[in-house]
């Protein structure tokens, strides 16, 4: 195979990203891919992902949040394909501890309100009576309060994916797929990639983003990140489905303490008709699994389980019926992390994990500084806070 001034190793959010803005910068760019992206086999799948524009997480997302929206109207622009719906976001934190993506949830919802005020985020703080009575859909409790985030919304993954890889193609981008990398080395100045087939090829500059197979290239990764197994459920609507309807926003809300939940819930609105049902899911951050081994039944179990703990005390217009269930993968670091930064052993090797479960919006904002990095430049947005010796600094 010829050489190439960048191979991006994974192709799913971040890596179809980077390869578009090397295409656009007319690099001579391939990825290479184990499966055929879009797929379901990573942490890229399942219909919708979350957005918000006053992140919780901390400061050093924010640069990105203000970077993602104008990158994904843009791509919309040139395509003509509708990828992003501004529904809105609604956070509601715990009255009883709990944590979201690394962070208290009670700071999570001050980090929230300091970022919309500094950056002139389109929101506002809901008492608990307006809450009660502009969100009939849940059963809050008296003293819950609420962030709305007017900038929110949903992203469609594999629609984002799949319109990230035509136009990087269009750009002279390559794509192998259904191939897995084996090993790359470094010599004379140049990386060689070799597939499981026996193939070589080579790059000046390497980005990784493998999502939770990042520790197969990237050694010192291995004891700083976990992968998480996720379910996505779709539950059937029982009454009042225009309380789910497409101008309801996508919540996020931590009910750990209640109703022996221990962790929190998220949601979007139906998506083509009632009858399809409410995406709902509780985000699991403990435990651990293998990308190539975790189970991806969902068993009648494991629906009930969920429904009983997480959605019948909290959604009641939702039904036990599970329509249609995903099962996919976190890669978790500490706190939350994103961890993006250069293999110190080889700093043309690039590489983006963990997203820990928040970075499918953020992605064409990353995506766009990873090719930044691998042409020399500096990044549009500030990625200091995501090295890995920042994360191991980390308390």
């Amino acid at each position: 195979m010829p050489h190439y001034d960048v191979i991006v190793i994974g192709c799913g959010a971040v890596g179809s990203a980077a390869m578009l803005h090397l295409a656009k910068a007319g690099r001579r760019v391939l990825g290479i891919d184990r499966f055929q992206p879009p797929h379901r086999f990573g942490s890229t799948h399942g219909e919708t992902r979350i957005t918000r524009a006053a992140i919780g997480e901390g400061v050093d997302y924010t640069p990105l949040a203000r970077r993602w929206a104008p990158l994904w109207r843009e791509l919309e622009r040139e395509t003509g394909t509708h990828l992003f719906q501004q529904c809105g976001c609604l956070f509601i934190p715990s009255q009883h501890g709990g944590a979201v993506h690394g962070v208290s949830s009670g700071q999570f919802f001050a980090n929230i309100e300091a970022a919309a005020r500094l950056h002139g985020v389109d929101g506002e703080t809901l008492s608990a009576e307006r809450l009660r009575a502009d969100y009939p859909a849940f059963a809050t409790a008296p003293g819950d309060r609420a962030f709305l985030d007017r900038e929110g919304g949903y992203l469609l993954v594999e629609d984002c994916v799949r319109t990230e890889l035509v136009v990087a193609a269009r750009h002279g981008a390559e794509l192998v797929t259904g191939r897995r990398v084996t090993a790359f080395r470094r010599a004379a100045g140049v990386l060689s990639v070799t597939l499981e087939d026996g193939t070589t090829t080579s790059a000046t500059t390497l980005i990784v983003t493998t999502g939770p197979w990042i520790t197969e290239m990237i050694a010192p990764l291995r004891r700083r990140v976990h992968i998480t197994r996720q379910v996505l459920y779709w539950f059937e609507i029982l009454s009042n489905p225009q309380r789910f309807g497409p101008d309801a926003p996508v919540f996020i809300w931590d009910v750990t303490g209640r109703a022996g939940a221990a962790s929190d819930i998220y949601g979007f609105p139906w998506l083509g008709s009632p009858g399809n049902g409410v995406k709902l899911a509780n985000e699991v951050m403990t435990g651990e699994t293998d990308p190539d081994h975790v189970g991806r039944e969902v068993t009648a179990d494991e629906i009930a389980a969920t429904y009983e703990t997480y959605v019948r005390p909290f959604v009641p217009d939702l039904g036990p019926k599970c329509l249609r269930s995903e099962v996919c993968l976190y890669t978790n670091a500490s706190g939350g992390r994103f961890i993006i930064d250069r293999d110190p052993g080889a700093p043309e090797v690039i590489y983006a994990s963990a997203c820990s479960g928040h970075g499918f919006k953020h992605s064409p904002a990353v995506g766009e500084a990873l090719a930044a990095m691998a042409l020399g430049q500096a990044p549009l947005v500030d990625l200091s806070g995501f090295t890995l010796d920042r994360l191991a600094a980390a308390p």
